[in-house]
């Protein structure tokens, strides 16, 4: 009972933030267009690409266009849920933090549910058109286990990208000042994502693979999928290693949340 009472409370939470979202329409739907547009554009850029070049990296179109839309799923879910964490800097700059641990809920609970940005599901649409037309390009036999490892795998690629995000707004609790890092390794990070990751040189894909795991999120998974076989993977089993590496790293920095929470004072306002 108490479980679902807390279950109630954070939906009311995200319900209020949608409405606060949708308080003034014309400004969400400026924004959610923009955003569309946004994605768009960057799905142009893609198609030109390839329009100019066979294939990139031993890529082709439609190989590019899926490894895309396994980015765009897990967007999806992270931008709706976990976009708390953006802006999370400023709630520990000016005390705003004091109210999430006052009340009896999770304090990172109230975060992202009074965060929660309905905008973010536009993802998923944009996930469903390029994953429509990935498949019109490319030879995927779908067997219940490759649907059941796609489920996995967009998971697993959602808590890989969620927990960038809680690490990147936990260090707020030491450094107060996190925006650069969230525009470097949440923003500027997402551009080595959309092409495969063996077109860059073997210090970013160490980086990519070992300190900052962005290659499990589409690149090595999608190698199950279209059953690539590629010089470029460090290890043929790092193919199935996004859910592991995905759980490591949210509740890893959850770990870590939890622990700059204790570092937390107070500005007394």
């Amino acid at each position: 009972m108490i479980l679902f009472a807390s279950f109630k409370t954070y939906l009311k939470l995200a319900v209020s933030s949608v409405q606060s979202h949708m308080e003034y329409k014309a400004s969400f739907w400026i924004y959610l267009v923009t955003l569309l547009i946004y994605y768009s554009a960057q799905a142009a850029t893609i198609f030109i690409l390839l329009s100019k070049f066979v294939s990139i990296g031993g890529w082709t179109r439609g190989e590019i266009a899926f490894l895309y839309s396994l980015l765009i799923f897990a967007q999806g879910i992270v931008a709706s849920v976990f976009s708390g964490m953006v802006e999370f800097g400023s709630l520990v700059r000016d005390g705003g933090y004091d109210r999430y641990l006052l009340r009896p809920l999770s304090p990172i609970g109230q975060v992202l549910m009074n965060h929660f940005d309905i905008t973010g599901l536009l993802h998923l649409i944009l996930g469903v058109i390029t994953f429509i037309a990935a498949n019109q390009f490319t030879n995927i036999e779908w067997t219940f286990a490759k649907i059941c490892m796609l489920f996995l795998v967009v998971f697993g690629s959602a808590m890989i990208l969620a927990g960038i995000r809680i690490a990147i707004a936990s260090i707020a609790f030491y450094a107060i000042q996190n925006y650069s890092l969230v525009h470097l390794f949440i923003f500027s990070s997402r551009e080595f994502m959309m092409y495969p990751m063996n077109i860059y040189n073997m210090s970013i894909r160490i980086l990519l693979t070992f300190l900052l795991p962005l290659g499990f999120v589409n690149f090595y998974p999608a190698h199950y999928f279209l059953d690539k076989n590629s010089d470029s993977l460090f290890h043929p089993f790092f193919i199935y290693l996004n859910f592991p590496v995905g759980c490591f790293l949210f509740f890893g920095s959850l770990f870590l949340w939890k622990k700059g929470q204790k570092r937390y004072e107070s500005t007394g306002t």
